[in-house]
């Protein structure tokens, strides 16, 4: 080989070894912000099991993030990805997020479910500020729907931080 085509080789090389790096900090990133919010969700109402009133979800929101706040937006209820209840934008409009905190927030009563049957068959849509939407199934408390994806990510994430050293 000749000296121009070592020179070409070595840059060659150092140029896909920055690309790699890139993008795996890019890849680290992501993964570290998509596991950042975890929701659970519980049904709650006043009165007797029998006749339910006030029927609102209650939640229990962890922000994992070591440095990052997050604001939360709306909640909406679907069922068969239809709409079955008005937009909740005014109960958890704002509220912050605070890094390395579990909050718990209640929502609005929903006025269209008239019992726990209704709120079981329901799907719960939470979404932050940034666009990003949590959905949450109704059938039992803490049931947030994953993908095969997202449900690696969070095993993952989870066991990096079992086996991480605490820096404090």
């Amino acid at each position: 080989m000749s000296f121009y085509d070592e020179v070409l080789a070595g840059a060659l090389a150092n140029v896909l070894a920055g690309v790699f790096i890139v993008l795996l900090y890019v890849l680290i990133q992501w993964f570290l912000r998509a596991t950042d919010i975890v929701i659970g969700n519980v049904w709650r109402f006043d009165g007797s099991l029998d006749q339910p009133q006030n029927l609102r979800p209650s939640f229990d929101i962890r922000n994992r993030s070591g440095s990052r706040n997050y604001l939360l937006a709306n909640v909406a209820y679907f069922k068969d990805k239809r709409p079955i209840a008005a937009f909740d934008n005014k109960s958890l409009w704002g509220k912050e997020l605070r890094p390395g905190t579990i909050t718990f927030v209640e929502a609005a009563p929903v006025r269209a479910f008239g019992s726990v049957a209704d709120c079981l068959q329901a799907e719960v849509h939470v979404r932050l500020q940034n666009g990003h939407i949590f959905w949450l199934k109704g059938n039992g408390p803490g049931q947030q729907r994953m993908g095969l994806v997202q449900r690696n990510a969070f095993w993952l994430r989870d066991k990096m931080e079992k086996r991480a050293v605490p820096m404090e």
